[in-house]
């Protein structure tokens, strides 16, 4: 014999797929909300590449701004002042070894960051 399913209201479809839709849209909603904040800390900008333009001319300072989730991806770049020794040895006229080492401060140029990417 067969089990008696229990009666369901006429309408018990369209209370589930509501309910499924709602859940839905509340999981892309979320997931917009995360992932449209980024953050970009001292000493560093930004600056942000659209899939459909490509990258963008400003440049982004410090702080927490809004970008398109899946349009939009932010490039951090660090701007601080870093130094780069370059050492070499060479020969004086009278046979001695003679060593060299020059220090050098770079940066890039915040104007410059979009034609750099």
């Amino acid at each position: 014999t067969m089990a008696k399913l229990p009666k369901l209201p006429p309408n018990f479809i369209n209370i589930v797929t509501g309910a499924l839709g709602a859940v839905g849209g509340l999981g892309v909603l979320g997931y917009t909300g995360m992932n449209s904040l980024y953050n970009v800390k001292g000493g560093e900008r930004a600056i942000i590449f659209n899939r459909i333009v490509g990258v963008r001319p400003d440049v982004i300072a410090e702080g927490t701004h809004f970008m398109l989730p899946w349009f939009d991806k932010p490039i951090i770049f660090d701007i601080r002042t870093r130094p780069r020794v370059v050492k070499s040895v060479s020969g004086s006229r009278d046979l001695q070894m003679v060593e060299l080492s020059l220090r050098v401060l770079t940066r890039p140029e915040v104007s410059k960051l979009p034609s750099i990417y």
